[in-house]
């Protein structure tokens, strides 16, 4: 007979709509640590604030490990056209980039689709290039705004204007390469330079940008929830930090806040059969550098794990379901801890290499998000994440209630489950589902871009020789 979890599930619920710990712990790492970004002294800070509270709700073995990783502080930034009529538009430096000034002409490549670098290859070469965040319409997979830089990079460009689809949101961040100048702007700036481009023909511009590649240390947050088992793990991860402009609220304090709160609810319960790994990582937005640091770090641990689900912005919008990452044995298991939840809650497939999931999955690691597919299409993209706009006033307490009850239903079920129906994925079946599923071109990216800047080696700058040497064009690279 199958075990009946109603009451457990009752407990989980009343414990997460219960209080406002969700939104309280977001409120702290946002108006006390403002973006928790790395080497500011605020992430470690931040970090020291969750353990805090993690010991607090009967977590165990809980400890900070750091690790270093090339960092970024910013400087002023500038774009000046230059032609056909002089005038100043507003920007900001996307982290990570290089510093310099480029005076070159305009080329707007919309969405840079990736057939466009190639075939425009001849207009690229020593210009500025401008490409939009939409998502473009001829492309199944997602397209992520670090390969429209590279594949830009590797067409001859000088400089990159990255251009958000979104009115009234200001100038996008993200993490690129210290390769070439690269800077964010508002979406009617953008369409402001290819209004005149495309009615004057030609748009010449200086685009200068002031910022340090440094060295820099920062932290992950570690608690354990022991199990009634030695052996297999169930890990809960989110990173903690935003972007060096914003407070990151909804990307990522609500993620690491939901972890934080399943942690809580669950240590109020009895001995799962499995134990329990918490995680916060740092360092997500410039390269995935606290979950990869832990899988570097742990290999026996991650060999024992069971099942790493990852609330990246989790907890923002919509219903919060499942999206299994290319898991379709463990789709009737899901399927039971969906119905006991309720009939509309989605179930979906899918993987992409953009989150803290990812070292882990190329591990072999049965992993997971959670959310709402249909949200997802509604927003076209990050919403409020990576911009300015990222503040707790945009924080959905519902949504993240929701998000931390039905995770917790599913941990306890995964923890206790002896007929868990997967194992961990071997490497040849890795390999070869990464390019079954449409990063073929992706995953294989960085090995390109380091052999282009090896045969430009003498004239690159310090900061970019310094990425090109740490550069293995492995899988994990692909942010």
């Amino acid at each position: 007979m199958a075990k009946s979890y109603a009451e457990t599930d009752r407990r989980i619920i009343g414990e997460a709509y219960g209080g406002g710990e969700t939104l309280e712990n977001v409120t702290i790492l946002c108006d006390d640590y403002d973006s928790r970004w790395p080497g500011s002294g605020d992430d470690k800070a931040s970090c020291e604030y969750m353990a805090g509270k993690l010991e607090g709700y009967g977590l165990e073995n809980v400890h900070l490990e750091k690790f270093t990783i090339p960092g970024w502080k910013r400087g002023p930034a500038k774009i000046t056209v230059l032609e056909p009529r002089r005038k100043e538009i507003p920007c900001i430096g996307l982290p990570m980039t290089a510093d310099g000034t480029v005076e070159a002409e305009l080329v707007d490549l919309g969405e840079g689709a990736v057939d466009v670098y190639e075939n425009r290859r001849k207009e690229i070469e020593g210009k500025i290039v401008l490409v939009s965040s939409a998502q473009p319409p001829t492309m199944a997979r997602y397209l992520h705004r670090s390969e429209r830089y590279q594949r830009s990079v590797m067409a001859g460009a000088a400089g990159w204007i990255f251009m958000t689809h979104y009115p009234a949101y200001g100038p996008p961040t993200g993490g690129i390469s210290p390769i070439i100048p690269g800077v964010g702007v508002s979406y009617e700036d953008g369409a402001y330079l290819a209004r005149v481009l495309h009615r004057k023909g030609r748009v010449k511009l200086r685009l200068e940008v002031d910022c340090k590649n440094l060295q820099v240390d920062t932290w992950n947050v570690v608690a354990d929830l022991p199990g009634k088992k030695e052996g297999e793990t169930v890990v809960y991860g989110a990173h903690y930090e935003g972007h060096d402009i914003a407070v990151g609220a909804l990307d990522d304090a609500t993620g690491a806040a939901v972890v934080m709160e399943t942690a809580r609810i669950l240590a109020k319960e009895k001995q799962m059969k499995r134990g329990m790994r918490f995680l916060l990582f740092g360092a997500e937005e410039i390269g995935l550098y606290g979950s990869r640091a832990y899988v570097r770090d742990h290999p026996e641990d991650v060999a024992n794990t069971r099942f790493m689900m990852n609330f990246d912005a989790a907890g923002r919008y919509g219903k919060q379901g499942f999206l299994l990452h290319g898991w379709p044995q463990l789709e009737p298991f899901f399927k039971k801890i969906t119905s006991a939840i309720g009939p509309d809650i989605p179930l979906w497939q899918g993987v992409s290499p953009y989150s803290d999931h990812w070292p882990f999955f190329l591990k072999g690691v049965p992993t997971a998000g959670m959310g709402d597919p249909e949200e997802n299409k509604r927003l076209g993209g990050r919403g409020f994440g990576h911009t300015s706009y990222d503040t707790v006033d945009k924080v959905n307490l519902r949504a993240m209630r929701e998000c931390a009850a039905n995770a917790g239903i599913a941990a306890v079920r995964i923890a206790d489950a002896d007929d868990w129906p997967v194992t961990l994925r071997p490497q040849k079946e890795v390999e070869a589902f990464v390019p079954a599923q449409g990063f073929k071109e992706t995953v294989e990216l960085g090995e390109k871009l380091k052999a282009y800047l090896n045969k430009k080696r003498k004239t690159l700058k310090p900061e970019t020789r310094d990425y090109l040497d740490r550069l293995t064009g492995g899988w994990d690279e692909v942010i």
